[in-house]
């Protein structure tokens, strides 16, 4: 009897262990796969390459560019003085009018040249402001004030015996040879050492030579009779020197770059 009931227990152990390797098995096996699948490394977007040609694009806006624009003067093609005019807006603080028109051929002022002839070369002359104004009729309130003044202090303009400067009057070419002279420093004009009546012979050949103004003779004669005679190349050759005539904006561009280019040559 006891032989059988042992029996029966062992058999109801071996029945547990086999329905434990069916039903219970499995499980340790599956936990295995799934922590395996839970530390594989799944690529992240960023991580994806990206084309070579890609790469290389920059995300940065490109700086703008530093290179002057060309000023052109509408009323200039064709014109005579085309090439001068054109060289003097790119070189000077010269505006075109509302239409960009240079209006070549109209005469300029004596403040438009002064302001010329300094926007082309400033020779590093800085504008001035004194207590007191050193022409009469350019008062503190004048909007030229303190360039004619700063000028004036650096020794490179002069004005009129009665020390005015005559802003709006219209530019002479002999007023012109006299401001250039000054601003260049030219010692024939204003530290002469050549007697005056040396400067007046080279004048008389021409039928007016003796019209030029007493202030002007040393000034016209400097650029009348120099290597490249400067007056003639500009004005014309002709047998009358006109003196008083008026100076065209044209002119005054021509004589301002093609003088310039000449001292850097």
């Amino acid at each position: 009897m006891l032989k059988r009931m042992a029996f029966l227990v062992l058999s109801a152990c071996l029945a547990s262990i086999i329905l434990a390797g069916c039903f219970g098995g499995a499980g340790p096996e599956e936990d295995v796969v799934t922590s395996n699948e839970a530390v594989t490394e799944v690529p992240s977007p960023t991580a994806v390459n990206t084309p070579s040609n890609q790469e290389e694009q920059s995300t940065e806006t490109p700086a703008a560019s530093t290179q002057p624009e060309t000023v052109q003067a509408v009323d200039a093609a064709g014109h005579v003085s085309e090439t001068f005019i054109a060289k003097l807006l790119q070189g000077g603080n010269i505006e075109l009018d509302a239409e960009g028109n240079f209006r070549p051929n109209e005469a300029i002022t004596r403040s438009e040249f002064i302001h010329w002839m300094y926007g082309y070369d400033n020779k590093g002359i800085k504008p001035f402001k004194p207590s007191a104004p050193s022409f009469v009729d350019v008062p503190a309130q004048h909007a030229d004030f303190e360039l004619i003044e700063g000028l004036y202090q650096a020794g490179v303009i002069t004005g009129f015996p009665d020390q005015t400067m005559k802003l709006d009057k219209e530019l002479s070419r002999e007023e012109l040879c006299l401001l250039w002279g000054w601003y260049q420093s030219a010692d024939s004009v204003i530290d002469p050492i050549i007697p005056l009546a040396s400067a007046e012979l080279s004048l008389k050949p021409y039928g007016d030579g003796d019209k030029v103004g007493q202030i002007f003779i040393r000034a016209v004669d400097k650029y009348l009779t120099n290597e490249d005679s400067s007056y003639t190349a500009v004005f014309g050759k002709t047998p009358k020197l006109n003196p008083q005539g008026s100076v065209s904006r044209a002119e005054a561009a021509q004589w301002i770059v093609s003088y310039s280019e000449k001292k850097e040559g």
